[in-house]
């Protein structure tokens, strides 16, 4: 009888031990270890950059993840001359896209060729030299290219220890257009006079029939005489972050000597904001605002 409740104590001991942490080597039971779990978006975003052979295009990612596999795949086409998604899926991945109202695909050939070179840089993997993606940039820039303009101002620290921020330019479309508004409606008013006591025209008749000729004329007295050579342009602060215009141009000659295109293309102004009050380098040839300390 003794023998046998020995027996079943060692039984349990030995069952005990093997379920308890540190037990002997033979006697554990190995638990499986748990995975670390992946969203669909970087599951399918990592599959699309490493993947050899052609994947299939999941309809489920976000759109920011769908516009990164558009690029992935227009670059892996055009530079390593390889599929990465089949001729359908890549037609419905750009249906969708449009469908969510995705600027990427409206992108032209230089753009999405930018927008790649910046991808693979950032993941070490240049695929130009630097002077032809400054080059591409400035290019892309000129046009006011959403693809070549960086949301957030960049900074760097030189070798001296001073920092230099910069920020892109581009044009406030806007208030450009505001310009013309004295010019328009001083002409207007004068050619409608004009048409109305010397010939009876109706005022509507005489804006339609001589529109070629306000705009004309509106033209040379915004460019010529009440501005000269004007061009808004709006920007970040490197330094604080704060939207602001720069303008370029003339008003009715104030800058003696400047006149029509003659006034500098950089200059130094000071930021909007006056807790800030950075100096700021405006360049509109290469459409940059930058700071320095």
């Amino acid at each position: 009888m003794w023998s046998r409740v020995a027996l079943a104590g060692a039984l349990s001991l030995s069952t005990a031990s093997a379920f308890s942490v540190g037990s002997a080597p033979g006697l554990a039971i190995a638990s499986k270890p748990l995975s670390a779990t992946r969203s669909p978006q970087r599951t399918f975003a990592l599959r699309s950059l490493k993947a050899q052979e052609q994947t299939t295009y999941d309809d489920s990612i976000s759109t920011a993840a769908k516009e990164r596999l558009y690029l992935d795949c227009c670059a892996a086409f055009n530079v390593e001359k390889k599929s990465l998604v089949t001729d359908d899926d890549f037609e419905q991945l750009k249906s969708d896209l449009a469908f969510e109202g995705s600027e990427v695909i409206m992108f032209s050939r230089e753009e999405i060729k930018f927008m790649v070179a910046t991808q693979r840089y950032k993941e070490g993997k240049p695929i130009m030299d630097d002077a032809e993606y400054d080059t591409l940039r400035q290019s892309l820039k000129a046009l006011n290219s959403p693809a070549a303009l960086f949301d957030t101002p960049a900074c760097k620290i030189r070798d001296d220890g001073n920092t230099v921020c910069k920020s892109d330019l581009s044009a406030d479309d806007g208030k450009n257009a505001l310009l013309y508004t004295p010019a328009l409606v001083l002409v207007a008013l004068l050619f409608n006079e004009f048409t109305f006591w010397s010939y009876g025209w109706d005022p509507l008749l005489s804006l339609i029939a001589g529109s070629p000729l306000i705009a004309a004329f509106t033209y040379v007295l915004t460019n010529y005489v009440y501005f000269q050579s004007p061009y808004i342009t709006k920007a970040q602060c490197p330094k604080c972050t704060t939207p602001q215009n720069i303008y370029f141009g003339d008003v009715l000659f104030v800058n003696k000597g400047f006149g029509i295109n003659k006034a500098p293309s950089q200059f130094t102004t000071q930021c909007v904001n006056k807790a800030c009050g950075a100096d700021l380098k405006a360049d509109k040839d290469r459409m940059l605002v930058v700071a320095e300390n």
